[in-house]
C-alpha cells in the first residue's frame, strides 16, 4: 500500500473517484463535440443539453417530494444554452404533469442552435414563455425556483433586467436550484456580484468547479451536486489542471488494511510530541485522536511536569516524561531523549501546545533536521520553523504540515487574494520543497509533492473551535503509522475529520459540539 510513482502504478489516492476541476470558464462548444452518432454538431450538443435538463428534472422532483403534481415550479431562463437547459426541464415537467411557469429574459426568436431546438420541443408540448416583467410582486405560490438565466462563464455586473429578476427571486424566500452557477456570480473574477442568486443548491454539469467550494462561492452556490456529462477525452484534456475533488464516499477505498493476526506494533506505532505549561489539552486531544484512529501503540512525549494532568485524562498511551518533575517545556537538552524514542516509531506528530519559548523552538528545529520518519508538523512546530522550514538543510522527509490560513501567512507569506488561485500557489510550494501541505479552512486544500492538489469541501462552524486542529493532526499521524503514504494519509485524514465533524454537528449542533465529541464520533466516520 505504498504510494508509487504515477508512471509505474497508480496509488489509491489517484483513483478515478477523484474528479477533475475544470478551468473556471469551462464551456463546451457544440462544434467540438464528436458528431459521428448525430447528423450535426448541434444535434450532438442538444443531446448533452437534454442530459443536463434531465438531471435538473430529477433534482426538481427530489425537492418537490410527494404529491409533486400539486406543486408549482418557477423557471427563469436567459437566451443562451443555460436557458436551453431550463427549457428542456420545463418540457419534462409538462410531460410529467407538474405545473411550471417559465419566465424568460429573451424573446423566442433569440434562441439559437441547441437552445432553439429546446424551445421548439418546449413549444410543441404546449409550453409558453412569460415575460420577466410580469413577475408576481409578493408571496408567489411556487414550491421551487430554478435559475437558468446565465450559468457558468458570466462576468461583470448584471444588466438591469437580470438584476431586477435576481432581487425579486431572492426576496420571495423560496428555495432556489441553480443550473451551473447562480446568476450574478462573476466567473471571471470569481466573486459574487452586487446582486446574486442565493441558491439552496447548484447543479454543476460535467466537471466540478472550484468556484462552488471556495469561501466566496459556496455562500451563493449552496450545496453543490456534480452531474457528469459524456464529454469526450480531448475536451477533458483541455482543462486538466492537477486539481481534484475529494469527497466522503472515497473513505472506504482509502482506509489502511488491518492485520487481523498481528500484534499492537504491527498496527503502527505513533509518537506525539506536544504540550507545555498551560497547554495540556492539545497533547490530550492529539493523543486521543491517534488512539481512536487505529494506531496500535501510542507514545505521548510531554514535559514531565505535565504528566499528572495527562495521566488523569488518558489511560491507553505510553507516557514519556521529558526532563525532570519541574520541566514544563521542551528544550535542546531533551533532544537525545526524543531522538532515542523516535527511532522506534512508525510516525510522529510534533507541535500541538508546545509553546513559543525560544528554547523550545530551537529544539523543534533541531529535532526535525535529518528526521526520516513520517511526521506531521503542526501548530507551534510550524511557528518554530517558519519560512526556514522550506530551506532547512537536512529537513524532514515525508513531512506533512497542517497550517490554517493565518498560520500560513504568519510564517510563509500572504496567500493569493483570490482563493481560486490557491491550488496553483500551493502546487509550487509542495513540488519545490517536496512536502505535503494541508491548508486548513473552508474548503481544505491538500497539495502533494507530485503537483496534485486535492480540494475537500467542508463548511462546518462547529469545527471552528480550539483543539479541532489537534484532532486532525492525531488522525493523520495514526494513518501514517499504519502504513499510508503522506498523500493518502493527508487526504483521508481530512475526510475522516470532516465526516466526524459533520456527524457530531448533526447530533449536537454547531454551538455545543466540542473537539472531544468529534473524537468520539470517529468510529462512525471510519464506518466501524
Amino acid at each position: 500500500m505504498r504510494f508509487l510513482d504515477n508512471d509505474t502504478k497508480r496509488s489509491r489516492v489517484s483513483s478515478p473517484t477523484f474528479q477533475y476541476f475544470g478551468e473556471p470558464q469551462f464551456n463546451i462548444d457544440s462544434a467540438e463535440v464528436p458528431s459521428e452518432e448525430f447528423t450535426t454538431a448541434i444535434d450532438a450538443g442538444y443531446a448533452l443539453m437534454n442530459k443536463a435538463g434531465q438531471a435538473l428534472f430529477e433534482r426538481v422532483c427530489d425537492h418537490l417530494g410527494e404529491n409533486r403534481e400539486d406543486k408549482s415550479v418557477a423557471i427563469f431562463i436567459g437566451g443562451g444554452n443555460n436557458g436551453g437547459d431550463g427549457l428542456v426541464l420545463a418540457r419534462l415537467l409538462i410531460e410529467a404533469g407538474i405545473p411550471c411557469s417559465v419566465y424568460s429574459l429573451a424573446k423566442a426568436e433569440a434562441f439559437k442552435d441547441e437552445a432553439a431546438n429546446a424551445y421548439r420541443d418546449f413549444a410543441d408540448n404546449g409550453g409558453q414563455l412569460i415575460e420577466v416583467n410580469n413577475l408576481p410582486e409578493r408571496d408567489p405560490k411556487f414550491a421551487l425556483v430554478v435559475d437558468c438565466m446565465l450559468g457558468n462563464g458570466a462576468s461583470g455586473e448584471l444588466r438591469p433586467a437580470f438584476a431586477r429578476a435576481v432581487i425579486a427571486i431572492n426576496d420571495w424566500g423560496i428555495p432556489i436550484l441553480a443550473a451551473d452557477a447562480p446568476t450574478g456570480y462573476d466567473s471571471s473574477e470569481h466573486r459574487c456580484g452586487e446582486n446574486c442568486i442565493q441558491a439552496k443548491e447548484t447543479i454543476v454539469f460535467g466537471l466540478p468547479r472550484l468556484d462552488a467550494y471556495t469561501s466566496e462561492g459556496a455562500r451563493v452556490f449552496g450545496k453543490t451536486t456534480v452531474e457528469a456529462l459524456d464529454y469526450p477525452d480531448n475536451l477533458i484534456d483541455k482543462v486538466l489542471s492537477g486539481v481534484f475533488l475529494a469527497t466522503e464516499d472515497m473513505i472506504p477505498s482509502l482506509l489502511p488494511n488491518r492485520d487481523e493476526y498481528g500484534d499492537k506494533r504491527s498496527q503502527g506505532t505513533a509518537m506525539v510530541i506536544a504540550g507545555s505549561g498551560n497547554m495540556t489539552g492539545a497533547a490530550a486531544l492529539c493523543t486521543k485522536a491517534v488512539l481512536r484512529s487505529g494506531a496500535g501503540l501510542v507514545t505521548t512525549a510531554v514535559p514531565k511536569a505535565l504528566l499528572p494532568a495527562l495521566q488523569s485524562k488518558l489511560d491507553e498511551p505510553v507516557f514519556y516524561g521529558i526532563g525532570d518533575s519541574t520541566t514544563d517545556k521542551l528544550s535542546i537538552m531533551h533532544l537525545m531523549q526524543l531522538q532515542d524514542i523516535a527511532t522506534h516509531q512508525s510516525a510522529i506528530a510534533i507541535g500541538p501546545g508546545l509553546g513559543t519559548d525560544t528554547e523550545t523552538q530551537d529544539a523543534i528545529r533541531m529535532f526535525l533536521t535529518g528526521l526520516t520518519k513520517p511526521v506531521v508538523v503542526d501548530a507551534d512546530a510550524i511557528n518554530a520553523c517558519g519560512s526556514a522550514f522550506f530551506c532547512m538543510e537536512g529537513g524532514p522527509v515525508n513531512a506533512i504540515i497542517t497550517p490554517h490560513k493565518r498560520e500560513w501567512e504568519r510564517n510563509f507569506g500572504p496567500l493569493p487574494a483570490n482563493e481560486n488561485f490557491y491550488p496553483e500557489y500551493l502546487q509550487q510550494f509542495a513540488t519545490q520543497f517536496k512536502i505535503t501541505i494541508v491548508l486548513k479552512g473552508c474548503p481544505t486544500y491538500v497539495a502533494i509533492p507530485d503537483g496534485r492538489v486535492y480540494v475537500i469541501p467542508a463548511h462546518n462552524s462547529g469545527l471552528a473551535k480550539g483543539g479541532a486542529g489537534d484532532v486532525l493532526t492525531g488522525i493523520i499521524t495514526a494513518l501514517l503509522a499504519q502504513g499510508l503514504e503522506s498523500a493518502e494519509a493527508a487526504v483521508l485524514g481530512v475526510l475522516l475529520h470532516q465526516k466526524a465533524g459533520r456527524l457530531t454537528r448533526e447530533k449536537m449542533g454547531a454551538f455545543s459540539m466540542l473537539p472531544t465529541d468529534v473524537i468520539e464520533m470517529l468510529p462512525q466516520a471510519f464506518g466501524c
